[in-house]
């Protein structure tokens, strides 16, 4: 099935227009979240024709990247897994496709020997496969039902707020429907009373009165709505404060332990990121790095406030 959020991110917002208003919604967040893990790593000394955005772009869509060369020219497209594998799974060859759909010639991704109809060849290694994990799974595909989540808490909270704000359900006359409508208003004082046409009813005989009895709780859904949102920085390794919403002191050991799963996801990515480092280095004879942008940032531990008199 066709995934339009998709296929507009993959495309620089094209097509943005054409999709629904609760969709936009969740372009929105997903144009946040995965801008955000564009931006985790800092890269240096890549090729001057791959900036580090078009790197990271393929990467946390398709959950891996293949460098090679064409000529003297360094290009990362997506790379799709060719069928020749070793012992551990791992792909000897995948075929580079870009976004705009050209194929290039297939890519060996490591050294090996390998049996093509029938024959022993020795192959070299001549392109490097930058994963996004060990699965080489998309972060875009990772956050997708958080994301989805989170868009369907935003939504609820507006119904709920709409909800609340209507006391009445009448049934009425479509004809007098706006006269009706005028009326219930002075009645409740300014409170919405939801008119219902129907056809069929005819108001001098029949009008009900339906109190929704919905309470207005927009804390409820916020808090909901920033913990999944701090879910979703937990899961592409950005240290956030999952408790800041809460009224209760936030316990050392409570922050410590996001900390320590924040850096896990952190690392994972780091890790494959950094081998391919070590392999574009040692292929090409080049000098580059990929370390954690915000290396250094880190959660804040709460400081216990303590309550002293002027004479102390």
């Amino acid at each position: 099935m066709l995934d339009n959020i998709f296929e507009c991110l993959k495309n620089d917002g094209r097509g943005y227009n054409k999709l629904s208003e609760m969709g936009q919604i969740k372009l929105q967040m997903f144009t946040l979240f995965l801008s955000i893990a564009t931006h985790r790593f800092k890269w240096e000394n890549l090729p001057k024709e791959l900036p580090q955005w078009c790197l990271e772009k393929i990467i946390n869509l398709y959950g891996q990247a293949v460098l090679f060369k064409v000529g003297e020219r360094f290009i990362a497209t997506q790379g799709v897994i060719s069928s020749m594998i070793d012992i551990y799974g791992e792909p000897y060859q995948v075929q580079p496709v870009a976004l705009n759909g050209i194929s290039f010639e297939r890519v060996y991704i490591q050294d090996g020997i390998i049996n093509t109809n029938g024959d022993i060849d020795v192959v070299k290694q001549n392109g490097v496969l930058i994963k996004n994990n060990m699965f080489s799974i998309p972060t875009y595909y990772m956050i997708k039902p958080f994301v989805e989540k989170l868009c369907y808490i935003w939504e609820s909270a507006g119904i709920n707020a709409g909800l609340s704000r209507i006391v009445a359900l009448v049934h009425c006359n479509k004809d007098l429907s706006g006269v009706i409508k005028a009326e219930i208003g002075k009645i409740l004082g300014g409170k919405s009373g939801l008119v219902v046409v129907n056809e069929k009813t005819n108001v001098l005989e029949s009008i009900e009165k339906v109190d929704l009895k919905v309470d207005y709780k927009p804390s409820e859904y916020w808090l909901d709505f920033d913990n999944t949102f701090n879910k979703i920085c937990e899961i592409i390794g950005i240290t956030t404060d999952m408790n800041k919403a809460k009224k209760e002191r936030v316990v050392v050991a409570q922050v410590e332990s996001n900390d320590e799963l924040t850096t896990i996801v952190e690392d994972m990515y780091l890790e494959f990121r950094q081998n391919a480092c070590k392999q574009i280095n040692e292929l090409w004879g080049l000098n580059v790095s990929c370390n954690n942008k915000c290396e250094d940032v880190k959660a804040t531990k709460p400081i216990e406030n303590k309550n002293t008199s002027l004479n102390e």
